[in-house]
């Protein structure tokens, strides 16, 4: 009997000790085998599967609450959809349910013989069929084919639910000797809607209709792109034996889901849309359609990192952050290929793009400027970027700011978030025995219209010389004896200024960690009166041979976390820098390892060669700017 089971925690606690002992193997498998004795015993429940490369988790939290408003049940938690977690949803399952609801996975071929022979479904609903799992081995109609075992598997007394605009999920109902609704946009649809609206600070509304049947639905959900998700929830309640007035009654008391364009407003009136489970590229329009719909006083939109963005990344970046200028007032981008979308910058009007490499220093720059009637969409990924301590920021003091977690849950589940398990300032490349940042000193004149700002980049500890990471230090150094100048020592910054082949030069080499130096170079600007466009940044790059030698005018960091700093701290892309090859063709690097080690001897060579020959890139770069753009030479 339930009230004589142990609590929640107790049962956690046992569970993990059963497992210590007997193996996670050992224990799925007998989960497995008891699901297989007990659902045979399970008579009165209605056993639902939802399948599709999109939308299945929400169509089952929607679907959970259309029947749980007037019937009991239980669903798989979360997004939890192995053999295991379908042998122990089942064992969940009581004689006196109504229903259960399970999630199937599709990512394979084969993935869903196991679950089917454990769940015997009577209703199955397909969502669509899409690119998240495809691949050249697995290609979309390959998936398809997967799906439709679902359909395969109900007997004649149940039904299928499949979606009427997915060509492929439609000729699914040639495999099914079961009923079938179909529902979506198409007219064809035996289930649709019309008069679709979701214009924030209003949310999803539309009429139902089936045949000569139509009802009102005012959900809680915020965009119109929940459609397909709540009619296909719709035809599970239809096909489980509710009225289409009894869905829309239960649908209307579904709250947004966690993460998923959920609504937050604070204390002090700034409303955030948090979208930040996941970040697939191709849901980015989805969101934004609701942006530009919404109405508020102003509009920012944060954007973290993409996923399933395919072989050309940057470019899925620079197309994003186009879109979102056209929508936003303010448009931010975090994390490692932030600083790519520079390049997508608008040079006229109001809108600002922003980029940081850290969530923190998004954080601080978010929460200093907005403010009441204010809507912010915050659009991640919930075990890459942890968005959601912009918002836990706000109200609570956050110590954990780390870009490396990779815990998969929402922060405001995460017991550390409080304790200080690190933050961008201890991250990789930070050194110990880095003087704090103090003001340059007074005697340092600012740099002259002409100069040219010449920064290499590199670690300052010693043990750091002579390694691939360090390229950018050598060659101010080659540059500084070439020159005949020295070093003059400030507590941020070796700085050298004087002639060199009849051009002003002033050589840099920031005493920071290489992912703090844009910080360092920034406070020196700002001290020697320079401009970035005065900049001319030296370093390594991996995708470059050892030995090659490329100029750019501006890009992206490729990368690159000193870069990164640089372009976040000076908030453009238009810095010229000179890249030195340290890649290994053919070769696969301990990339951490590599960079921080000397190099061999072979390789030393090649890059004493490629130093000298990155001379002339400067003064082609100095001299000739238009004919440098993507020029490489090799030693």
């Amino acid at each position: 009997m339930a009230f004589l089971l142990p609590s929640k925690r107790i049962r956690a606690a046992l569970a993990w000790r059963v497992r210590r002992v007997f193996g996670d193997q050992s224990v799925d498998r007998l989960c497995v085998t008891c699901a297989k004795n007990w659902r045979p015993l399970l008579k009165k429940p209605v056993f639902i599967g939802i399948c599709g490369s999109a939308g299945k988790t929400t169509t089952k939290e929607l679907l959970l609450g259309v029947l749980s408003h007037t019937r009991r049940g239980t669903a798989n938690p979360a997004s939890l959809n192995a053999p295991p977690e379908i042998a122990k949803t089942i064992l969940r399952v009581r004689r006196n349910h109504d229903f259960c609801v399970t999630e199937l996975s599709e990512d394979k071929p084969g993935v869903l013989d196991v679950p089917l022979a454990l769940l015997e479904p009577d209703i199955g609903i397909v969502t669509i069929v899409g690119d998240d799992h495809s691949s050249k081995d697995y290609p979309r109609e390959a998936i398809a084919t997967e799906i439709s075992k679902l359909i395969a598997a109900l007997p004649a007394t149940g039904t299928a639910v499949l979606n009427a605009d997915d060509p492929l999920v439609l000729a699914m109902a040639e495999h099914s000797v079961a009923r079938v609704i179909t529902y979506g946009v198409s007219p064809q649809a035996e289930l649709r809607a019309e008069n679709i609206t979701s214009v924030w600070p209003e949310r999803l509304q539309m009429t139902l209709i089936r045949g000569t049947e139509r009802v009102r639905l005012h959900t809680r959900l915020c965009g119109t792109h929940w459609l397909p998700a709540v009619l296909s929830a719709v035809g599970g309640g239809l096909a489980a034996g509710l009225t289409l007035t009894e869905c829309a009654e239960g649908l209307a008391t579904v709250e947004p889901f966690d993460g998923r364009m959920q609504p937050v407003t604070t204390t002090d009136g700034v409303s955030f849309i948090r979208d930040d489970f996941k970040a697939p590229l191709w849901t980015v329009d989805a969101c934004f359609k609701f942006m530009q719909e919404a109405q508020a006083k102003r509009k920012i939109i944060v954007i973290g990192e993409l996923s399933d963005t395919g072989s050309r990344k940057e470019s899925g970046y620079v197309r994003t952050a186009g879109s979102a200028q056209e929508i936003a007032d303010i448009t931010i981008f975090v994390g490692p290929w932030a600083s790519s979308v520079f390049k997508a910058r608008k040079t006229s009007g109001l809108h600002k793009l922003l980029a940081f490499n850290h969530v923190l220093d998004a954080a601080n720059y978010l929460n200093s400027i907005v403010g009441e009637g204010d809507l912010v969409l915050l659009k991640g990924n919930a075990k890459n970027d942890h968005l959601l301590r912009i918002i836990l920021a706000r109200s609570e003091k956050i110590a954990c700011w780390r870009d490396d977690c990779a815990r998969d849950s929402f922060c405001n589940e995460c017991p550390h978030r409080n304790k200080p398990s690190g933050s961008p300032a201890c991250a990789v490349d930070a050194s110990p025995g880095v003087p704090e940042p103090r003001e340059i000193p007074l005697w340092l004149r600012p740099i002259e219209s002409g100069e040219q700002v010449i920064v290499g980049l590199g670690n300052p500890d010693e043990k750091y010389a002579g390694t691939p990471h360090n390229v950018g230090y050598e060659f101010v150094d080659h540059l500084l004896a070439s020159a005949a100048l020295n070093w003059d020592e400030t507590p941020e910054a070796r700085i050298a200024r004087g002639a060199f082949q009849g051009h002003q030069v002033c050589l840099v080499k920031i005493r920071m960690p290489m992912n703090l130096i844009g910080g360092g170079l920034k406070r020196l600007a700002e001290q020697m009166d320079f401009s970035p466009e005065q900049c001319i940044l030296i370093y390594d790059d991996l995708d470059l041979p050892v030995g090659t030698v490329r100029s750019r005018l501006k890009g992206s960091a490729g990368g690159h976390r000193g870069v990164a700093s640089i372009l976040e701290a000076f908030q453009t892309d238009a810095i010229r820098r000179i890249k030195i090859g340290v890649g290994q063709t053919g070769v696969k690097l301990d990339v951490v390892n590599y960079v921080l080690s000397p190099f061999d001897v072979a390789s030393r060579k090649s890059v004493d060669l490629a130093i000298s020959l990155a001379k002339t890139h400067v003064l082609d770069i100095v001299e000739r700017p238009n004919t440098v753009k993507g020029s490489s030479r090799k030693t």
